[in-house]
């Protein structure tokens, strides 16, 4: 293989990346249609790659109820959006905020 100027293959790069970023977008905006208000209000989409999509859980019960509802989750993914969405990965976080989970300012 030889090497090539970036110039030419940035363009390429770009449009990958641009698309990665709308498919997480679409399946942000579509999240609390998939998995209810109440569990949206506490999970978010946070990246999607090789087919593992990436969640960001507040608390370990949305976490749990997350991978106990993976396979209808995947199947309701795929039939709104047509995103070849084949995993998920589950992180602990605050999905809101973008702080830990569970953790409480401490008061003295």
């Amino acid at each position: 293989m030889s090497a090539q100027p970036i110039a030419a293959i940035l363009p390429a790069v770009l449009k990958q990346a641009g698309t990665r970023h709308e498919t997480l977008a679409t399946l942000q905006q579509i999240w609390p249609r998939l998995v209810g208000r109440t569990l949206a209000a506490h999970t978010r989409p946070v990246g999607l790659r090789g087919g593992r999509l990436t969640v960001q859980a507040d608390r370990p019960g949305d976490s749990f109820l997350l991978s106990y509802q993976q396979t209808p989750l995947l199947k309701r993914i795929q039939a709104a959006t047509n995103i070849p969405v084949e995993a998920l990965a589950i992180r602990p976080g605050g999905a809101a905020t973008g702080k830990r989970a569970g953790r409480k300012p401490c008061r003295t």
